[in-house]
């Protein structure tokens, strides 16, 4: 009935989103009644009642063209917060995927093919804070996977695209954005664990790892086309500068994993050892080596860390 009332324009745009929202809501409150004797059936029913959600404004935006962008954008940003919001209430793993998905589905869902990277990435970003807020009180390996993936799909597919063909390429915007990325998923690697005070897996190290030398590679292709790759060096330094100023506030911390300080040290060492060929020349590599090499040994016989003997 109510399909043959929308083929005869009985029911308008406004009422086919009114009904969309309306089912959507239905099924968060039986979700919501049911979510002590049937866990796994109340998730079910949550997850569609957010997906219809997502689709109705989608549709209504799209379709009929109910709300400006701006708007349907915040709906869609205070459906994800809510989602986030019954993922920890319900405490249920499968809620915050389907809260994930969702959210990396909207910016599609929303586009005008204007192509604007500064809204596209400040939304993810605001997503992935999310993601590292639940980060902290939840230890999902799937979550931090997924929106590291997802991340990293959408902002290398524009890096090596969309901005590689652009006639006035944003370089300055892209490392900005590849900064933030690396900063937000830094913390969401290690922040769980240390706040717990749990060992780090090799999955961990791996996730912290490819993020680190995933930035370092954009970076370095970013700077690369700003005058000359004049900057990549300093770029590195900074780098391992970033990693010994963690190390060095972990290692005081005795709670803490100390194979994840011995891998930043490790990174620290990398960073600053490729320095040196990348910003100088000639005999000058040698002498910054020779240097570095003597700071090294002076580090490990204050510190008594074997690994930086070793690398010295």
């Amino acid at each position: 009935f109510v399909k043959y009332a929308i083929d005869h324009n009985w029911i308008n745009e406004y009422g086919r989103a009114g009904i969309g929202i309306l089912c959507g809501g239905i099924l968060l409150v039986f979700a919501h009644f049911l979510r002590k004797r049937f866990k796994p059936f109340s998730s079910v029913l949550v997850g569609g009642g957010i997906a219809v959600l997502y689709f109705t404004i989608g549709i209504a935006f799209h379709e009929y063209h109910l709300f400006k962008q701006e708007v349907a954008f915040a709906i869609m940003v205070a459906i994800t917060g809510f989602s986030i919001m019954l993922t920890l209430a319900y405490d249920r793993v499968e809620l915050a995927v389907l809260a994930l998905i969702g959210g990396f589905a909207t910016p599609f869902m929303l586009s005008t093919g204007e192509g604007n990277y500064i809204v596209l990435f400040t939304y993810l970003m605001i997503l992935n804070v999310g993601m590292l807020t639940l980060a902290y009180f939840k230890k999902w390996n799937i979550i931090n996977i997924l929106s590291y993936a997802f991340t990293v799909l959408i902002y290398g597919g524009w890096l090596f695209t969309k901005m590689a063909n652009a006639e006035f390429p944003p370089y300055n915007g892209a490392l900005l954005f590849a900064s933030l990325f690396y900063l937000v998923f830094f913390s969401m690697h290690i922040i769980h664990n240390i706040k717990e005070g749990h060992s780090f897996t090799m999955l961990d190290f791996s996730l912290l790892l490819s993020n680190t030398f995933l930035y370092f590679g954009a970076g370095m292709f970013i700077l690369n086309h700003i005058r000359h790759g004049y900057y990549e060096g300093i770029f590195t330094a900074c780098l391992g500068i970033f990693n010994f100023v963690f190390a060095f506030l972990l290692y005081k911390n005795q709670k803490v994993d100390r194979n994840l300080v011995f891998l930043l040290i490790g990174l620290v060492l990398s960073f600053v050892s490729l320095t040196a060929p990348i910003q100088l020349e000639g005999n000058r590599i040698t002498l910054f080596w020779a240097a570095e090499t003597v700071l090294l040994l002076w580090l490990s016989q204050k510190s008594g860390i074997k690994l930086m003997r070793i690398a010295s």
